[in-house]
């Protein structure tokens, strides 16, 4: 008979006391909760029934990283591969702790600590770590079953600003030239900030006034769009077409053909033109704090006013479906029922004259 795991009190914690060969045991302290113990034990004892008893070779949370990570680069697309990168840095801080020895209070510990300087980037690490733990649980290593379980603080988000032309035109007239241009053509097209950065002049037709979006900057490095929708083509406006001239002309040389380079003609990194070129506008032309997001925002809300259809603005912002369009940006079109139900007025009544002859 196979003899299975259990949970003891040690003092005020529990533990689980597994069977290993040869008589002896190995102890597990999981914490204050017994419903953690209890779950770690029914994995385990899950695992013997499986025949898989004792657990394989134990592995710290880098070394089993290093592996994890080559199989997963296979699966998912670059622009995922170096999101997941992002993430591995904050949790470089595990890279020494043995797999089993990671408890669902040192995660969750670190998950608060990095989402008070950044709380998506919280997010986004979590989901990777139980990515990992998971990873590891189907390859025979014993982890705490409750650090599945943590969960990130709740992130208020960020309320939408829309700006009107005159505070676009302050904005860039305070931007360091030539990088006046990129923010109003950023409120121009909708284009992402990554998006801008990876914009290349090949992918422009001028002629036409319509360029393809087909990449996006990570890291200072250009990456393809994540999604087929995000991949699109952009038609801009003669407004538009006469900034991008402006810009191709005072560009810096560049050997990729950038459109928005660095001053030394490489790919922009997101926190550097945040820290040298835009949050530093936006106090000298006496905003509030402002996100580059916001600059999208406002091209949504000039289109909207401009009459543009919600499935037009869905196919120049590159969003996968008309109903994130219309969750984020349905409520600018507050009038929108008025006009159409004086046009459904209309239409009755005039089917109803004809119809009497009146």
């Amino acid at each position: 008979m196979r003899r299975k795991a259990c949970i003891v009190r040690r003092g005020s914690s529990w533990a689980v006391k597994q069977p290993l060969p040869h008589g002896r045991y190995r102890w597990q302290t999981v914490g204050s909760r017994k419903r953690d113990a209890e779950l770690l034990r029914d994995e385990i004892n899950r695992r013997i029934a499986l025949g898989a008893a004792y657990p394989a070779r134990a592995q710290t949370f880098g070394e089993f990283t290093a592996t994890w990570l080559e199989r997963y680069a296979q699966r998912v697309r670059p622009a995922t591969l170096a999101s997941c990168h992002g993430s591995l840095k904050h949790l470089s801080v595990f890279d020494g702790w043995q797999l089993e020895t990671i408890r669902a209070a040192d995660v969750e510990d670190h998950v608060f600590a990095v989402a008070r300087g950044a709380p998506r980037s919280a997010e986004l690490m979590l989901d990777t770590l139980k990515m990992i733990l998971r990873a590891a649980k189907e390859r025979g290593q014993v982890i705490d079953e409750a650090a599945l379980r943590v969960r990130p603080p709740r992130r208020e988000r960020s309320e939408m600003r829309f700006l009107g032309w005159p505070q676009v035109d302050d904005l860039a007239s305070e931007t360091v030239e030539p990088f006046g241009n990129l923010i109003r053509f950023a409120c121009l097209t909708g284009l992402r900030q990554g998006e801008l950065f990876a914009l290349r002049e090949r992918t422009i037709d001028l002629a036409a006034g319509r360029l393809l979006v087909e990449a996006g900057a990570r890291e200072g490095k250009i990456v393809p769009t994540k999604t087929s929708a995000g991949r699109r083509n952009v038609h801009f406006s003669a407004r538009a077409l006469l900034v991008l001239r402006k810009q191709l002309e005072a560009r810096t040389n560049n050997e990729l053909g950038l459109v928005f380079p660095t001053p030394g003609g490489a790919v922009w990194r997101k926190d550097n033109f945040m820290a040298r070129i835009f949050r530093p506008a936006v106090a000298r032309a006496g905003l509030a704090p402002l996100r580059f997001h916001d600059l999208r925002h406002t091209y949504a809300a000039l289109m909207v006013a401009a009459g543009a259809h919600p499935k037009l603005l869905q196919a120049q912002l590159g969003h996968t479906s008309i109903n994130v369009t219309l969750n984020t940006y349905g409520h600018l079109f507050p009038d929108a029922f008025a006009d159409v139900g004086d046009a459904l007025d209309r239409l009755v009544r005039g089917q109803a004259n004809r119809a009497t002859g009146t």
